[in-house]
């Protein structure tokens, strides 16, 4: 990364570290200057910040910027808060129209033969064994962007040591979260899902999620009329290279939980392969009587 790249990051997070109430918080920074007494590895190379992640889950991260090379720029390295050793170091970079990004992919390389082991664990988790991490651009970003950084440092180190403790599913895109951010910014914008909930409710005169049926008015009162999110059922990665114009039956009227449920994997659940998930529980509630 280039300089202006990192002073720009260094910029958000450092506003974000004064954010009230912020999730993950940032607890601590460390002024640009070369380091001394933190890490044999880091000590005294050109050093543009540091900014001390606290991880609900587990160990804190150390977040630095340091200067690689003169040709390929600065990079990020995660430590632990004890700074005994580095637990990843993400020298590559890419930036495109969609936004910039880190980019990173799990090699293990222990000599104890069950590399292959480690590589199916951290995909399993992860997702994938490439990481590509959406560089914050405003406030709102931050939050996302130190939750992958740690979901990372988590998976990485799980995976290492084939913890039977297993981490949680990453939660996201395994190619980062600049499709995501677009497929969101196409939920939120477009015009045709105001026709679209405009149908429903003439037709139905309510909106109920496509999924399970939920209905927001009838759970919340006024405070849940006329709302419903909506879903493309078509990936951002499966339109054409030269856009391509978004259709009635693309979008679908779904409540916050199924809507996560859809893309809590990839590839992402099919409508119908949900609605089968939430039938069968709803007969399992039933017979359970409860």
């Amino acid at each position: 990364m280039d300089i202006q790249i990192v002073q720009n990051l260094c910029r958000v997070l450092s506003q974000y570290s004064s954010k009230e109430k912020a999730y993950p918080l940032i607890s601590k920074e460390l002024p640009p200057r070369p380091l001394k007494d933190f890490h044999q590895w880091v000590n005294s190379k050109d050093f543009e910040g540091g900014f001390l992640i606290e991880n609900p889950k587990g160990i804190n991260l150390w977040l630095l910027l340091i200067k690689w090379n003169e040709v390929n720029g600065y990079y990020v390295v995660l430590f632990p808060e004890d700074r005994a050793g580095p637990i990843a170091e993400i020298h590559d970079f890419s930036s495109n129209e969609d936004g910039d990004c880190l980019d990173w992919r799990y090699r293990p390389s222990k000599r104890d033969g069950r590399n292959d082991e480690r590589k199916e664990y951290f995909e399993k988790y992860f997702f994938s064994l490439d990481v590509v991490i959406s560089l914050p651009r405003t406030l709102d970003e931050v939050s996302e962007f130190l939750i992958e950084l740690i979901s990372l440092a988590e998976n990485r180190a799980k995976a290492d040591e084939l913890d039977p403790d297993k981490p949680s599913f990453r939660d996201g895109f395994p190619e980062g979260k600049v499709k995501e951010r677009l497929h969101r910014s196409r939920e939120r914008n477009s015009k045709l899902i105001s026709q679209v909930k405009a149908e429903a409710l003439d037709r139905y005169g309510k909106l109920q999620c496509e999924c399970c049926g939920f209905d927001f008015e009838a759970f919340y009162g006024d405070l849940g009329a006329e709302f419903i999110e909506a879903h493309h059922t078509k990936p951002i990665s499966e339109l054409k290279d030269d856009g391509e114009e978004t259709k009635r039956e693309d979008i679908a009227l779904v409540c916050s939980n199924c809507h996560r449920m859809l893309h809590r994997r990839r590839p992402w659940l099919k409508m119908n392969d949900l609605k089968k998930l939430t039938s069968q529980s709803r007969e399992s509630i039933k017979h359970a009587g409860v």
